[in-house]
C-alpha cells in the first residue's frame, strides 16, 4: 500500500474511533427474479438494505445444493464461508444484488439470512419464509408486453401501468397483470412480497381489458409529495393502476389496499394494531384511510385500506417520545417440501454469524477493512 493510501485509512481509523455511532433500526428485505425456477437454472436475488451505518454485513445462508455464481458487489466484498453461507460486505450500498444457480434436486428451498450494521446489532432479511421452488414444471415467463385490447367489448384496454416517481428513489418494485370486465370485482396480488403491499382490489364499472397494476416501495419520500402527514413513517409506497388516469370514480368502486407491518417495528415504535394508518395522496393533500386489521403472521400484522384513488401512499403510526430500538427477531420457520420429494433444506436454519469475515468484531474493525475496501474499489 502506498503511503497515501495508509494515511487515508490511518485518518480514517481516526475518525470511527472518535466518533459515536448512533443506534438505528437496520432493516433488509429480499426478492427474487422468480419464485419458481428449473433444476439448474440461474436466478437473481435482490437485497435491499438500510440504516446499516458506515458499513454493513450481510451474512446469507443457501440450501444445500445451491451455488454462488456472481454478485452486483465487488469481489473483494463477498465471502463464501463452508459452501453455504456468504458473507456481503456493504459500505455505501442500498441495493445490491447476486446469482444463484439452483440444485437438480426439485422441492421447495428457503433462504436466510440476516443484516448487521456497524454497532453489531442484527437484523432479520425479510420475508422471514422467504421460499424458493425447483421445479421439472416451471411455467413460461408471462409476457411483458401491454395488452390493450383483449376483454370483450365495450371499452378500451387498460394498458400497462405507468409511473411517475423517479426510479432511483424506487428500493423496490412487483406488478400484477389482470383482466378487468365491467360488473367484476377484481384483485391484484403481489405474492413475492418485494413490498409491503399484498393486494389492490375494488369493483370494476366498466371493461379495461388486461391492466398492469405497479406497487413501488420507495427509498425516501415520494418525489411527487411536498410533505408527509405527522407521525413516524413506516414505508412511503406508490400504487399505479393502468394509465392515462384510468383508476377513477367514473370506471372504479369500492376499491381496498391490503398491506402489512412488521410486528417488531410496531412493538419498537410502541405502537398498536389500531394505531396503525394508511395515507393517501391525492390534490395536493394526505388524507387519512379508513383502516383495519385483517390477520396476520408471526411476522406481521395485515391491514386494509378503504381509498377513493391511488398514487402515492404512507403508512403512520403517531410518534412516540421513547427512543426506536433495533429489531433482534429471528427467523424460526421452516422449510416445506413438493409431496413425495426430499428436501436438503430441511435442515437450514438462520446464519450464527460465527463465520462473519474480519471486520466486525468490534466498530474499530470494520472501518479499517472498510477504508480499504473503498481504497481498492477506486482502483
Amino acid at each position: 500500500m502506498k503511503w497515501p493510501e495508509l494515511k487515508f485509512v490511518v485518518i480514517l481509523l481516526l475518525a470511527l474511533t472518535l466518533v459515536t455511532v448512533p443506534a438505528s433500526a437496520c432493516s433488509a428485505e429480499r426478492t427474487f427474479s422468480s419464485i419458481s425456477v428449473s433444476p439448474n437454472q440461474e436466478f437473481k436475488v435482490t437485497v435491499n438494505v438500510a440504516n446499516y451505518g458506515a458499513a454493513g454485513q450481510v451474512l446469507e445462508k443457501l440450501p444445500a445444493g445451491f451455488t454462488l455464481v456472481s454478485s452486483t458487489l465487488p469481489e473483494r466484498a463477498v465471502t463464501v464461508n463452508d459452501g453455504n453461507e456468504v458473507s456481503f460486505l456493504l459500505m455505501t450500498e442500498t441495493s445490491f444484488s447476486y446469482t444463484l444457480k439452483a440444485p437438480e434436486t426439485t422441492g421447495t428451498y428457503k433462504i436466510v439470512g440476516l443484516l448487521r450494521d456497524i454497532n453489531k446489532t442484527e437484523s432479520t432479511i425479510l420475508p422471514a419464509d422467504c421460499s424458493i421452488t425447483v421445479s421439472n414444471n416451471v411455467p413460461p415467463p408471462e409476457d411483458d408486453d401491454d395488452d390493450s385490447g383483449g376483454g370483450g367489448g365495450g371499452g378500451g384496454g387498460g394498458g400497462g401501468g405507468a409511473s411517475a416517481e423517479p426510479q432511483s428513489n424506487v428500493a423496490a418494485k412487483e406488478l400484477s397483470k389482470k383482466s378487468v370486465n365491467s360488473g367484476e370485482r377484481v384483485r391484484f396480488e403481489f405474492p413475492q412480497g418485494a413490498t409491503c403491499i399484498r393486494y389492490v382490489e375494488f369493483d370494476a364499472k366498466k371493461t379495461m381489458g388486461k391492466v398492469t397494476t405497479i406497487v413501488e416501495m420507495l427509498k425516501e419520500q415520494s418525489k411527487l409529495v411536498s410533505s408527509l402527514p405527522e407521525g413516524t413513517i413506516y414505508k412511503n409506497v406508490n400504487i399505479w393502476v393502468g394509465s392515462g388516469g384510468i383508476a377513477n370514480s367514473n370506471n372504479i368502486a369500492n376499491a381496498v389496499v391490503g398491506f402489512r407491518v412488521e410486528k417488531n417495528w410496531l412493538k419498537n415504535c410502541g405502537a398498536d394494531n389500531t394505531s396503525v394508518t394508511l395515507w393517501n395522496y391525492n390534490n395536493k393533500a394526505w388524507s387519512k384511510l379508513e383502516t383495519k386489521v385483517v390477520g396476520g403472521d408471526d411476522t406481521y400484522v395485515f391491514f386494509e385500506s378503504k381509498t377513493p384513488g391511488f398514487g402515492p401512499f404512507t403508512i403512520v403510526v403517531p410518534s412516540k417520545s421513547t427512543e426506536l430500538k433495533p429489531s433482534k427477531e429471528t427467523d424460526t420457520t421452516t422449510p416445506t417440501t413438493e409431496k413425495n420429494v426430499s428436501n436438503p433444506a430441511a435442515d437450514e436454519e438462520k446464519p450464527s454469524g460465527k463465520s462473519s469475515i474480519p471486520g466486525f468484531e468490534s466498530a474499530v474493525a470494520i472501518g479499517v477493512i472498510g477504508a480499504v475496501y473503498r481504497i481498492l474499489r477506486r482502483r
